[in-house]
């Protein structure tokens, strides 16, 4: 009885923490000060042969397969942090032409210059890896013809107040199966043709997307803030 009592205090004491850990950031303005995507070249390979379903115009330097996974993931994890933590990120462009930008549009500064660049609360760092993984579930080293598209995510949390993160999440999402690639592995993504469909079971970049987003989500809840 004892035992079952200290369990549900602890599961208590952990669902107050998560629900206070999450309230902290509600209704709070933040700023990506820092997003970066390193896409590996079987990915794009993969990726490169479904171009023309891909509405983009590239910018010189650019490709359309990576512009569709930068803005997608950027689009898909910003916005399943705030509709869950109920926040609000400023444009990429807010903090002006002090800061520095990657190809794609997006912020590439240090802590500091954003701090001196923008007045909001909360500041975040996201570095992404989109790659095919060299291993199965259990270890094992798959073969090169083997396409298993994994998506990591690492998210830094910073305050107006300091140059140390208040907060550090991760989040991963793996291919359930290795994908026997067609163009509706990229439906629902950024400039992809809406003619483009998906099987409501079929696994997509989106839904590995969605599931890694909710991956930080969830590590972004339960982690203390410092």
């Amino acid at each position: 009885m004892r035992t079952k009592t200290y369990a549900i205090l602890s599961f208590l004491l952990f669902f107050s923490y998560s629900t206070l850990s999450a309230q902290k950031y509600a209704r709070n303005q933040f700023v990506v000060f820092s997003y970066t995507v390193d896409i590996d070249e079987r990915v794009k390979s993969e990726l490169a042969r479904f171009e023309n379903f891909i509405q983009y115009d590239p910018a010189k330097k650019q490709t359309k397969e990576e512009a569709m996974l930068v803005h997608s993931l950027y689009q898909i994890l910003t916005q399943t942090l705030a509709d869950s933590l109920t926040i609000y990120f400023l444009p990429p462009n807010s903090m002006g032409d002090k800061a520095s930008y990657n190809l794609y549009g997006y912020p590439n500064i240090v802590i500091q210059k954003a701090i001196r660049l923008s007045d909001v609360k909360y500041f975040m760092k996201i570095d992404a890896t989109i790659e095919n993984s060299k291993y199965d579930e259990k270890g094992k080293k798959l073969t090169p013809d083997i396409f298993l598209p994994i998506i990591t995510i690492s998210v830094e949390i910073y305050n107006k107040f300091g140059f140390n993160p208040i907060q550090t999440a991760e989040g991963e999402a793996v291919a359930s199966a290795p994908i026997k690639i067609k163009e509706s592995f990229i439906a629902g993504l950024n400039f992809v043709s809406p003619n483009i469909k998906a099987d409501p079971k079929e696994e997509t970049m989106r839904r590995l997307m969605e599931r890694c987003a909710l991956n930080v989500l969830y590590s972004i809840k339960n982690r203390k803030i410092k």
